[in-house]
């Protein structure tokens, strides 16, 4: 099979880029002067720094193949030009480093269903995959709330545990909640470095091993866990691109991925959502978190990023009812967790998982049946497919503010 071929449309010098992409096994073809060269692309990276005229006609040639995936570059002030934004599209913001570039391209190829290049540029049979640790082979899913509070952490938590006791797979728990995440304070697990004790060092220097080397495991689970750090102090250093490093050393080594996620739309937050194999996004029955909830599927509508979001409705039997919530958001609820009142603190505070803590008590069965989301999705979905409800914004009226 021949190599995924990159459309590359950039300013400036882009031998940078060339150079990584042909090592992690990509084919690139460059755009000069505007002119799109003869041949069909299997990805496409467009700098939205080009100019409208360019871009437009570029974004043109791209459309006649309703199939290639496109990576806009984009200014931290820069508006989309006018045509670009479809489901096929992710954004990244200028200046991209080459090895955050391929990772972003690594990301389109997964969730466009096509196999990934290996490491020796070579391509991952499906019996390889199966065999191999190939970049992507692990199923990555980020848990992710756009309002504090509604039980992001816990969920994320006793989800990477549930799916190990199911599974019996290596599971990593990830703490992308980069400043603010605290999953070592709910999960007892030997503190030994985070991503910040490597910011200072170079890419290439980001080797399986030092990966390795911040890696604790929870001794009653056997879920490793991989936080960014424990100092908020520290937290500027934990870059975007050290993040989708670690995640693309966490799939390679591990068959799930579970990342907790800051609940905000900065870039790290959103390059992790953008390479994630599926979003869990965790909601509780009241308006405000409703509210934001919706507002992030418009968001997640625009980037594309729609298709892979499972509802998740934390302490369920309180509040909205969960069928209006779905109505609300246009979107089936894949699963529902009761609240545990004074349980989830006990748990908490003796830094034990809830489904190990209490595992007779309702919630650990609900808590279960969220991991059964991905170790059975075949059956998971078969419930949730006949789901049919009016448009999100039809609750809420016109667009609200974060607040």
């Amino acid at each position: 099979m021949e190599r995924p071929t990159v459309l590359l449309a950039v300013t400036g010098d882009s031998d940078h880029y060339l150079e990584q992409l042909a090592r992690a096994g990509f084919e690139s073809v460059r755009v000069t002067d505007g002119v799109v060269p003869a041949g069909s692309f299997d990805l496409a990276v467009v700098d939205c720094d080009l100019g409208s005229d360019a871009i437009s006609s570029i974004y043109a040639t791209i459309e006649a193949d309703k199939s290639v995936p496109v990576l806009l570059l984009i200014g931290e002030s820069m508006e989309l030009p006018t045509g670009f934004g479809s489901t096929t599209n992710e954004l990244a913001m200028k200046p991209l480093p080459a090895d955050a570039l391929v990772y972003r391209l690594q990301a389109l190829l997964i969730r466009s269903g096509q196999h990934l290049p290996s490491e020796s540029s070579g391509w991952a049979s499906a019996e390889g995959l199966s065999t191999a640790p190939v970049a992507g082979e692990g199923h990555a899913v980020s848990v992710f709330a756009p309002k504090g509070g509604v039980g992001k952490t816990t969920i994320s938590v006793n989800l990477a545990v549930a799916l190990r006791q199911q599974t019996r797979s290596e599971v990593l728990l990830f703490d992308a909640d980069v400043g603010v995440g605290n999953v070592t304070s709910v999960l007892e697990v030997p503190y030994r470095m985070g991503l910040a004790d490597l910011s200072d060092s170079p890419p290439e220097e980001w080797t399986d091993a030092a990966f390795d080397q911040c890696v604790a495991t929870h001794a009653e689970s056997g879920v490793r866990v991989l936080t960014w750090g424990t100092d908020p102090a520290e937290s500027e250093r934990v870059s975007v691109d050290l993040l989708l490093a670690a995640l693309k050393w966490a799939r390679n080594h591990h068959s799930y991925v579970v990342v907790d996620n800051h609940p905000g739309y900065d870039d790290r937050t959103m390059a992790m959502l953008a390479v994630s194999d599926e979003i869990f996004l965790v909601v509780t029955p009241e308006v405000g978190a409703l509210r934001n909830s919706a507002q992030f599927l418009e968001l997640a509508r625009d980037l594309g990023l729609d298709k892979g979001i499972r509802v998740i409705v934390n302490r369920a039997n309180h509040g909205i009812r969960v069928e209006d919530m779905a109505s609300s958001l246009g979107l089936p609820i894949a699963a529902t967790v009761v609240s545990s009142g004074p349980k989830a603190v006990i748990a908490s505070n003796e830094g034990r998982p809830i489904i190990i803590k209490f595992p007779k008590e309702r919630i650990a069965d609900d808590l279960h049946a969220v991991a059964r989301l991905i170790s059975e999705p075949e059956g998971a979905m078969a419930k949730e497919s006949k789901a049919t409800a009016r448009r999100w914004w039809a609750r809420f009226g016109v667009k609200t503010s974060n607040a």
